[in-house]
């Protein structure tokens, strides 16, 4: 949608639709006359400001048919007062200086008049040429801003060769996440049971650690130290600049010199401190075994409990109760599947049950049946 032009000079970055937004400084360069093309008697490349109509047949001035020039066309304005973008009267379309009050044409109040749509911003990396500009492109733009679009830019076409890159891709996700999901149903038999009941043991014993040397425990020792990067800075390197042509709706438009700065990563250096320190850590596990038999049993613990060098403490107890069984069609395809006791305990040993397998991931042990 056409919007109000922003005042010359302006680098207001506060609104999210800003086309500010995003660079760190905005100087305009200059002001310089748009072109527009009579559609009467076809003379070409009047200029915005000085002809408000045509010199050859005194045809109004088409707002909708402005264009940006050349840079080689382009034609300073010079001691023009700018006061906003032109307003279109109600009655007869002619646009008007934005301090009118009657229409130079008809002789219409202003007072409700709706300024005119504005050319969308056009952009080019310094130093580069902006893309030719036309009457055509012009009501391509204005035809796309009433429909709420953006200008169409030919594209090169694509690689062919990327789209079946992609394809296969996309097919290959979509079997690897179906195959988790779809499942079969198989006899397998039971070929025997196990049970183990683990405790994990901890020791407090020197250890070796490092941290950064103003993060060291206070009770470290045994201390070495040595710079190491300690993170990355961003710091200015220089800038990227754009060239913007914006249309300032009264026949003219400011070329912008609009910059972005450019950041390095920089190392930061800090002191990496290496030492001992007396910490509780794993040492060991402890375990009881057994089979369908057994009674499963927590093992005999036997440590040096304390606060000592050397102490030992329980970590934390598991069990696991563990099916083992056989494919009947496939006798060298084994699966292991764990239980709770009372489940474990109701299957016999030489059983021929069902149970669903996924195409790929195993057994879905929850289906034993």
């Amino acid at each position: 949608m056409a919007t109000e032009p922003q005042q010359p000079g302006s680098t207001d970055k506060g609104s999210a639709n800003d086309p500010l937004k995003g660079y760190d400084r905005v100087e305009e360069t200059g002001v310089y006359q748009m072109l527009w093309d009579c559609k009467y008697c076809n003379t070409k490349k009047l200029l915005g400001v000085t002809h408000k109509f045509c010199p050859n047949c005194g045809a109004a001035q088409d707002t909708n048919a402005r264009y940006f020039p050349t840079d080689e066309e382009a034609i300073a304005v010079e001691d023009h007062e700018y006061t906003g973008a032109d307003k279109r009267c109600g009655n007869c379309g002619t646009a008007n200086a934005a301090k009118a009050e009657f229409c130079t044409q008809c002789g219409s109040p202003l007072k409700d008049a709706k300024t005119v749509a504005l050319r969308s911003e056009q952009s080019a990396a310094e130093g580069a040429a902006f893309l030719t500009d036309s009457k055509a492109a012009a009501k391509t733009d204005f035809d796309a801003q009433k429909t709420g679009g953006v200008p169409a830019v030919p594209k090169p076409p694509a690689s062919k060769k990327w789209w079946y890159i992609g394809g296969a891709i996309g097919v290959g996700v979509a079997a690897l996440i179906a195959s988790f999901f779809v499942t079969y149903s198989i006899d397998v038999r039971i070929d025997s049971h196990s049970w183990e009941k683990k405790v994990k043991i901890e020791a407090f014993k020197p250890r070796a650690e490092s941290a950064w040397c103003d993060t060291k425990p206070f009770d470290a020792y045994g201390v070495t130290s040595r710079r190491e990067v300690r993170s990355h800075d961003q710091v200015a390197d220089g800038e990227t600049c754009d060239s913007v042509r914006v249309d300032r709706g009264n026949g003219s438009f400011s070329k912008e010199r609009r910059c972005k700065t450019k950041y390095k990563s920089v190392p930061v250096y800090g002191e990496k401190c290496y030492y001992m320190v007396n910490r509780w850590g794993f040492a060991r596990d402890i375990k009881a075994v057994g089979g369908l038999k057994e009674q499963p049993v927590w093992p005999v613990v036997q440590i040096r409990a304390g606060t000592c060098l050397g102490c030992e403490r329980e970590a934390g107890r598991s069990e696991a109760f563990t099916l083992h069984m056989t494919e009947v069609k496939k006798a060298n395809k084994k699966h292991d599947c764990d239980y709770k006791e009372a489940e474990w305990r109701a299957v016999p040993d030489g059983a021929v049950k069902k149970i669903k397998m996924r195409l790929v991931g195993g057994a879905k042990c929850d289906t034993l049946r």
